[in-house]
């Protein structure tokens, strides 16, 4: 009984923690990538603050005419959507 709940509780620590590191590789933007995204944003007026993933989406957190805005980026590098932070 109690090798049972040992080995369960192993395979659930396992899952848990490879699901972690999978979370962890999307959150991973490649540096490059990075550098093109602050490059390209520089150029249409943004300050960019922040360059991350979200939910498969590049995510870009940034400062444009005074406003604080988070953008959402396609792949071909294009604005997806914006919104404005309050």
């Amino acid at each position: 009984m109690i090798a049972r709940t040992l080995i369960a509780s192993l395979a659930l620590t396992l899952a848990l923690g490879g699901a972690a590191r999978a979370e962890d590789a999307e959150a991973a933007l490649d540096p490059a990538k990075e550098a093109q995204v602050r490059d390209t944003l520089s150029q249409q007026g943004y300050d960019v603050r922040s360059v991350g993933m979200e939910d498969g989406r590049i995510e870009v957190y940034a400062v444009k005419d005074g406003a604080m805005v988070e953008i959402y980026l396609a792949d071909d590098l294009s604005i997806a959507e914006v919104k404005q932070e309050d």
